[in-house]
């Protein structure tokens, strides 16, 4: 019966339907990407007419089938796909395709548009994510097996491909035999610049083979019955899936076959006879209803055929999602430890609170202390575990995150050292952007890391990651700033957060409601003087600095510790001024790490102290001593500054 209906006419005509209204609505934007909405309209068509399991009138199903358009610059021809399935999208939304405040923005935006999965169009990231959600799925299904039982599909072009990051997200992928992770690639062998030749001659099945994967290649990307098959024997192989279609990019069009057909919008004359050719007409970018209802039916179908999860295990997955934590009272004493050392206690505890917690990091556990405890790895053959190995794989570790947090159902956190988080920052926008609230755990956050010298010394990634809107920057400076901060993360739904933890010591504490005030408000005072002269700001470790540099100090100050300079920054004046008051004493930052972006705290009068050069390899204190960045050089700077 499938196979009927694929050969059938009203098949055809849809595509071609697609075709076209995906290139009005370029046309009419007067940018955009006709090349792939030509090219690969059939496997967008397959794959909502004959295989995703959704729902349109109910988007967010939890037991939906996942699609990732990787290929973000195909988002008009997603955004006719799902007009045409019948998700809340209209031919007016099609129409403003690509205008401010549109719900069809140039790239696919997740929250923006019904249906989409995923923020798309920085290549590669969708094929992370959606090895993530394939992941996600994995592991919740081990637990809900009728709750959570889907098929995550992404489409990838040549593009992604070549990206580094989908080399390790692809072998992660393949080590981790997700089956039901099925990659449909747009195999045009055409780039932006001209042949994909005159940069990459790599051979995509080969490779993928080499990763675990079973690979399958079509000749013809027109051929419906051909694409059907092979996503029907994705379905049943017991390892993740490359479908390779060959297309022509830009098909039926003038640029049909070259480089000018990815980016190149068709005048009004050209999409006349594109109409011609495909046999179709549009008019006000709307499609006729016998297509829209042949569409929607078959996926109504599809859905009404699928059996009813366990009312049981639909109840513990529900309790589950909703499992509280509290502020863990942890006897960690007095004892001064490193950061890192202080946020494994403090996960320990917090994962024994929430079931659905996990995590890794980029093969540096040992050091990062990243991981739980009571728990194995999470594998192919224990999708129990709660630790991930996601090896040296920063950037696609990232990009998994985002998928397991786009997937919902679990708490995912990964972890690297600070340096680092530089082969990650691509993603950590695209958290941002999408609002997802994964978990970078940052450690090693200073000069401190010592003799591994200044390419794993952070001296810039501190503030740049402050820049990065819509992301909670937090560096506690107390026992219990840490543990504040961990809670924060963990209750956050609409947000990432960075934890940046040191190799240096946390010695000094704050009571619970500083550190509360800390992470909320952004700063807190740990330690008042009276008639203070000097307010020392300091955030992570250099607030155990601030401590030593208040007792050596022999004037009147207060400690002001900074966890999140942007929460901070952004408060009322007069809220800010119940932290550090306007009362004539002298602002000093200390932070171990650039000083460009600290003025506007400090003032015109205030010193700030810092890094602003690489590291060196030598013992931790050492290189602190090199740089000024102990207690007494730094009453000697303040008093120095004072005697002005």
């Amino acid at each position: 019966m499938i196979k009927e209906q694929i050969k059938s006419n009203i098949a055809l005509e849809t595509i071609a339907n697609l075709r076209l209204l995906s290139n009005h609505m370029i046309s009419k934007a007067g940018s955009g990407h006709p090349g792939i909405a030509l090219g690969t309209a059939p496997i967008l068509y397959e794959l909502y007419a004959n295989q995703l399991i959704v729902d349109p009138k109910n988007p967010d199903m939890i037991n939906r089938d996942r699609f990732v358009m990787s290929a973000g610059h195909g988002a008009a021809l997603l955004y006719a796909t799902l007009y045409a399935a019948g998700f809340n999208i209209t031919s007016n939304d099609l129409s403003e395709f690509r205008n401010p405040n549109a719900i069809t923005p140039g790239h696919p935006e997740v929250g923006i548009t019904p249906g989409v999965e995923a923020t798309t169009g920085p290549l590669g990231q969708g094929f992370g994510m959606a090895v993530g959600m394939a992941m996600a799925e994995a592991k919740l299904h081990d637990e809900f097996p009728t709750v959570i039982d889907h098929f995550t599909f992404a489409l990838v072009s040549d593009g992604d491909l070549m990206e580094g990051v989908s080399h390790e997200v692809a072998s992660l992928a393949g080590q981790q035999n997700l089956s039901k992770l099925i990659v449909l690639y747009d195999d045009n062998q055409v780039s932006l610049d001209g042949e994909k030749s005159r940069s990459d001659t790599s051979n995509n099945l080969m490779r993928f083979e080499s990763y675990g994967w079973q690979t399958i290649e079509i000749a013809d990307g027109n051929n419906l019955v051909l694409i059907h098959d092979a996503i029907e024997t994705a379905k049943k192989s017991s390892r993740p899936t490359l479908i390779a279609v060959k297309t022509v990019i830009g098909e039926f069009g003038p640029y049909a076959g070259t480089n000018k057909a990815h980016g190149t919008p068709l005048n009004q004359e050209q999409l006349k006879a594109l109409a011609q050719k495909l046999k179709v007409d549009i008019n006000n970018f709307e499609i006729d209803q016998k297509i829209l209802q042949d569409m929607r039916q078959r996926i109504q179908k599809r859905l009404l055929s699928q059996q009813p999860s366990n009312e049981s295990e639909i109840l513990a997955y529900q309790k589950m999602l909703n499992q509280d934590i509290e502020m863990p009272n942890l006897m960690i004493g007095d004892k001064i430890q490193a950061g890192r050392k202080i946020s494994n206690i403090v996960l320990q505890s917090f994962a024994q609170q929430l079931s659905q917690l996990w995590g890794g990091s980029a093969d540096l556990a040992a050091s990062t202390l990243a991981e739980i405890s009571d728990s194995s790895l999470f594998t192919q053959n224990n999708r129990v575990g709660r630790n991930i190995a996601f090896g040296v794989r920063e950037f696609g570790m990232g990009t998994i995150m985002n998928g397991i947090a786009l997937h919902g159902g679990t708490k995912i956190f990964g972890a690297t050292f600070l340096a680092f988080s530089d082969y990650m920052k691509a993603a950590i926008r695209l958290s941002a952007l999408q609002k997802v609230p994964a978990i970078y755990v940052f450690t090693h956050d200073s000069v401190t890391v010592g003799e591994d010298g200044p390419t794993h010394q952070p001296i810039e990634q501190i503030m740049s990651l402050r820049l990065i809107p819509g992301v909670d920057v937090l560096r506690p400076g107390t026992v219990e700033e840490i543990i504040a901060a961990w809670k924060q993360a963990l209750e956050s739904t609409n947000r990432p957060t960075i934890l940046i933890l040191s190799r240096g010591p946390i010695g000094i504490h704050s009571s619970i409601e500083q550190a509360k005030l800390a992470i909320d408000r952004g700063a807190t005072i740990i330690h008042e003087q009276k008639s203070a002269r000097v307010n020392l700001i300091a955030s992570g470790s250099e607030v155990q600095l601030a401590v030593e540099v208040s007792q050596q100090l022999n004037m009147s100050n207060r400690i002001i510790s900074i966890p999140n300079l942007a929460r901070f920054l952004s408060l009322k004046q007069n809220e800010k001024e119940q932290i550090i008051p306007k009362d004539g004493a002298e602002n000093v930052i200390i932070e171990a790490g650039t000083t460009l972006g600290w003025q506007a705290l400090a003032g015109s009068s205030g010193l700030i102290i810092g890094i602003d050069q690489f590291g060196m390899s030598a013992a931790p204190q050492t290189v602190l001593n090199h740089y000024g960045l102990n207690a007494s050089a730094i009453v000697k700077r303040i008093k120095h500054h004072l005697e002005r």
